[in-house]
């Protein structure tokens, strides 16, 4: 089974005009688990219509620990079987079931514990977003100056084919159910931001499990960047979190080895 973890924060317009990024368009076996961070009635009835699982239990929760929420709820109603998966998806993402299926017989094929897949910022496919990057350092602090960015993103452009990348943006991860429940889950110390660069880092430092990128399966992130402002607390968030990955990279988990990026061979 499938089961789709959506966290939403004021998206339920979004959600619902969408179809929930795409996925009740053309029906689907996906089981759909929504926690509202913003309880809203109109997206509650929604849900109950079409069958989704929605819960608006302990709203206020950072990114990690509403979908750790949504994960231990699986759990509990419904039960995780072997070859079960876990997709993290972001409110603003458009997909489809089909794709989602798609890339979980992929994976299962590859013998996948966790991947991405090509994000977009435009319905057309036109314009790329960095969706995977290398790991971070400290002269990554540089960056936030001269790019107003912390890490580098690979160019995707020069890839074609299925490859091992150091992290991918939790806008959209996959996770064999098992792989994740190994990992504990996000770390919730993480209140946003880098939550996703640590899980990644986790998964192959202390697992030996890379994060696959599939770029023949796309999807679009409409993403609002609010980190960009320097003063904000998006950027407080932002930056205490790199700190609090960089100390964990450097004195509890250790540094990595280069990570292949090599294509993927079979």
């Amino acid at each position: 089974m499938i089961h789709v973890a959506i966290v939403s924060h004021g998206h339920e317009n979004l959600l619902i005009n969408s179809q929930l990024g795409g996925l009740l368009a053309s029906g689907t076996a996906l089981k759909i688990w929504l926690k509202d961070n913003q309880p809203s009635a109109d997206l509650k009835t929604y849900c109950e219509q079409h069958g989704v699982h929605y819960s608006d239990d302990l709203p206020g929760l950072g990114f990690g620990e509403n979908n750790n929420f949504i994960f231990e709820q699986i759990r509990q109603e419904y039960g995780f079987q072997t070859g079960d998966y876990f997709v993290v998806m972001n409110p603003d993402l458009s997909t489809s079931a089909e794709t989602i299926l798609a890339l979980t017989a992929q994976m299962t094929a590859d013998a996948c514990a966790v991947a991405t897949i090509d994000l977009f910022k435009d319905p057309q496919y036109r314009v790329h977003d960095a969706n995977i990057r290398h790991f971070p350092t400290y002269a990554s602090l540089w960056n936030l100056v001269t790019a107003r960015s912390l890490t580098d993103s690979y160019d995707k452009m020069a890839i074609t084919d299925s490859r091992y990348v150091d992290w991918a943006s939790g806008a959209f991860l996959v996770f064999d159910a098992a792989h994740y429940r190994q990992l504990g889950g996000f770390d919730q110390a993480y209140f946003m931001y880098f939550e996703d660069v640590d899980i990644c880092y986790r998964s192959h430092q202390l697992l030996n499990q890379g994060v696959l990128y599939y770029p023949q399966f796309k999807a679009v992130h409409l993403a609002a960047h609010q980190n960009r402002n320097l003063i904000s607390r998006h950027a407080f968030w932002l930056i205490t979190s790199f700190l609090k990955f960089l100390s964990r990279r450097y004195f509890v988990y250790g540094v990595s080895k280069q990570i292949s990026h090599l294509p993927l061979t079979k």
